[in-house]
């Protein structure tokens, strides 16, 4: 927002100097359309036949001279003013110049951010895959270790059973040894 005031302000004087120029050549160019009269009526009265010519003449020529004067200063504040324009044309690049380097920046700091945000987006689902993978290793673990328990069970009592019998086949054997 304050760019945009300073861009405006700069473009209300750059008019304002235009303006003044214009004014300014067109007193110049009056001014010389006057010397060129006063030349010529200096070069009339120079005639023989005219009364106090010297007089006319000197007048003529301080009139010229003065004009010169005038047209000098003119071209000393033309030339001033079109260095203020050319300095104020000068900043307002810089400005520009600024603007767009700042611009420029930021939209590179935008990539580097988003660049950032895609790698931790990516770092996020490693970690989501890598949980999962540990997950299922365990959960594969788990069914492994209730398995070996379950066969290391089911030995047992297979061997329980086993044992049963032949301590039942042994008192049976005695009892039937006692019989004879």
């Amino acid at each position: 927002m304050d760019d945009s005031k300073k861009t405006l302000g700069n473009l209300k004087k750059d008019m304002e100097i235009g303006q003044e120029i214009g004014d300014l050549k067109g007193q110049l160019t009056a001014m010389e359309n006057t010397m060129n009269q006063l030349k010529q009526v200096s070069q009339a009265n120079a005639n023989p036949g005219f009364a106090n010519q010297s007089q006319i003449i000197q007048q003529s020529q301080q009139a010229t001279d003065q004009l010169q004067q005038q047209i000098q200063n003119f071209k000393n504040q033309i030339q001033q003013q079109k260095q203020q324009a050319d300095q104020q044309i000068q900043q307002a690049i810089q400005q520009g110049m600024g603007a767009f380097t700042q611009a420029n920046q930021q939209f590179q700091s935008h990539q580097v951010l988003e660049q950032m945000n895609t790698l931790i987006d990516q770092t996020q689902m490693q970690l989501l895959q890598m949980s999962q993978q540990t997950q299922n290793i365990t959960q594969q673990g788990q069914a492994t270790q209730q398995g070996q328990a379950t066969q290391q069970g089911q030995q047992g009592q297979q061997g329980q059973q086993g044992q049963s019998n032949e301590q039942n086949a042994n008192s049976k054997n005695t009892a039937n040894n006692k019989q004879y």
